[in-house]
């Protein structure tokens, strides 16, 4: 859907890339991708617990304060960020992108793995946005965007011939009923993707990613949630809410 004047021929171009169909109204009931004359969002008309409109926004608002307030330390303690010079980290559930721009602001190479259309769409839109920015600009050169799924080639398949220190993943976590604790961009990633990970595929893609780190996998997990796959980390550092689980290579040491 083109949301602003001289925005239709655009749209018609990602509608066609994306294999969506193109509307001119939205109707009562609708998941919809809209494109303004800013950026590319997500919404869901007719629902008032999902009012407005999500986008990738690396330049301001929720994620920039918290990389300004260097937040995010429990992750990138996790992933080691600091430990490396510039460690390449392969982000293989990218989402919105939040948990990888952290990680590249602290320092790391990050290849954002989305291998939904209408997601990577929305990220490479927020990432071409940023490039105007002086700061965000300079920290998004350091994420390459790979529209596809991760798997355990993918460092043979990739730009980046080598093999990465870190892969992280962030399985999206069970939906939640009735509960004001799921963000509301999760809730409608979860409407556009559909369900979470199932637990065969679980298991298959912390397997890939055992063999493509060649340093450590961190899992984020819901801090009472189960291990991802039924298989037990190294150790965990648990916050409030949520857990990040380090399955350690062998040999690589034990310590966080």
């Amino acid at each position: 859907m083109a949301g602003a004047p001289g925005c239709h021929e655009q749209a018609q171009r990602l509608a066609r890339r994306l294999h969506l169909p193109l509307v001119s109204e939205a109707g009562p009931d609708m998941l919809l991708l809209r494109l303004t004359g800013k950026r590319l969002e997500l919404c869901r008309t007719g629902d008032p617990a999902l009012t407005g409109a999500v986008w990738v926004e690396f330049v301001r608002g929720r994620l920039d304060h918290r990389r300004r307030s260097q937040g995010g330390q429990m992750l990138l303690r996790a992933v080691g960020a600091g430990k490396y010079r510039m460690p390449l980290v392969f982000d293989a559930t990218g989402g919105l992108g939040g948990d990888g721009f952290l990680m590249a602001a602290a320092g790391c190479r990050v290849h954002l793995f989305e291998q939904h259309p209408v997601v990577a769409a929305m990220l490479e839109d927020g990432l071409r946005r940023a490039a105007a920015d002086p700061v965000a600009g300079t920290i998004c050169r350091r994420i390459r965007l790979r529209a596809e799924e991760f798997n355990a080639a993918s460092w043979r398949q990739g730009p980046d011939p080598a093999r990465p220190l870190v892969v992280y993943l962030d399985p999206m976590f069970p939906a939640r009923e009735k509960s004001a604790r799921v963000k509301k961009g999760l809730q409608l990633l979860q409407l556009l993707v559909g369900t979470p990970v199932e637990p065969g595929g679980a298991g298959r893609l912390l397997e890939d990613a055992l063999q493509t780190a060649t340093v450590r996998v961190v899992v984020k997990r819901p801090k009472k949630g189960p291990f991802l796959g039924g298989r037990r980390p190294s150790f965990s550092l648990a916050g409030k809410t949520v857990r990040f689980d380090v399955y350690q290579q062998a040999g690589t040491g034990a310590g966080d």
